[in-house]
């Protein structure tokens, strides 16, 4: 799956899904599709794809 900038708007649904999960989101890489959140006081950076899978997994969509 790759997802591209498109702006804004995909860095908002990134931080809801990241708030969901309880991390906080820095930012979006489109290059490398890199997702950077903060959890527990700690940066990390998630490849997309594994980010949406976590996502998914905790809050399944209909």
């Amino acid at each position: 799956m790759q997802l591209k900038d498109f702006g804004r708007g995909a860095r908002i649904e990134l931080s809801k899904m990241a708030k969901l999960l309880g991390m906080k989101f820095i930012g979006y890489n489109p290059n490398a599709q890199q997702v950077s959140l903060e959890l527990e006081g700690k940066g990390v950076t998630y490849p997309l794809e594994e980010f949406i899978q976590k996502y998914e997994s905790v809050c399944p969509t209909a």
